[in-house]
């Protein structure tokens, strides 16, 4: 199978094209080449890094969450072009994908995250719309401590949770949301006490302490590894 084919397939699975996405996350396939897939591999983002990682590993379809048209600046231009001109001298073919990998059911980056605390059975339902879709998931009824949730997040990611408990001690509840997350409207109307995600910047911090809702963060990569690892998975 070449790039394209497997570019389709991946569109398939994760239904593409049924999404709205940001203007410059592109889904799908951002470089390709014209040979037999060999080895496929995933990386969070579409950097240097993972780009020569990928030709020494002899990967030559590269599945990521974050591609290479983020940035508008000059320098990101710039920056852009030396990655493309790396992967493809190294013949690694990059497929993209943003919010379809963060919202699928079972393949998802939120999905992968919650199975990963532990909560895979929990009594669920979609939460956390970016751009007019629901990626990430409500929990009702956890009754987890604070800390216990924490604790979780820290294994599941491997790297040690950010607690910001300006909410109850015992979590009932809590929404999932990969990434950077900080629409605490959405948390206060779906009336939740907890807030999982990766990242949250400084204004989302203070109000979130004003509404008395706890955060936990496990970084933005860290939470955003478990779909690029299924999608590769399943297709090998």
């Amino acid at each position: 199978m070449k790039a394209k084919e497997l570019a389709k397939e991946c569109d398939l699975i994760l239904e593409t094209k049924k999404f709205r996405d940001y203007p410059r996350a592109k889904n799908g396939l951002q470089v390709i080449h014209d040979r037999q897939i060999k080895k496929i591999g995933w990386a969070v983002d579409a950097d240097f890094e993972s780009i020569r990682k990928a030709g020494k590993e002899k990967v030559d379809f590269l599945i990521v969450h974050h591609g290479l048209f983020w940035g508008s600046s000059a320098l990101d231009r710039k920056m852009r072009a030396e990655r493309i001109r790396l992967a493809k001298r190294l013949g690694v073919a990059i497929y993209s994908s943003h919010l379809p990998l963060d919202a699928h059911p079972e393949l998802g980056n939120s999905i992968g995250l919650l199975k990963a605390l532990g909560l895979g059975d929990a009594r669920r339902k979609p939460f956390g719309v970016a751009m007019g879709t629901a990626i990430g998931w409500k929990v009702e009824g956890g009754g987890l401590r604070l800390r216990d949730l924490a604790n979780r997040l820290s294994r599941a990611t491997g790297r040690k949770a950010v607690v910001l408990g300006c909410g109850p001690k015992v979590c009932r509840k809590f929404g999932i949301v990969t990434g950077g997350f900080g629409d605490l409207d959405q948390v206060v109307r779906a009336g939740l006490d907890t807030l999982i995600t990766g990242e949250a910047d400084y204004p989302t911090e203070v109000k979130a302490k004003e509404l008395g809702i706890n955060l936990i963060l496990g970084g933005h990569r860290e939470t955003e590894v478990f779909g690029v690892v299924e999608m590769t998975r399943i297709l090998h």
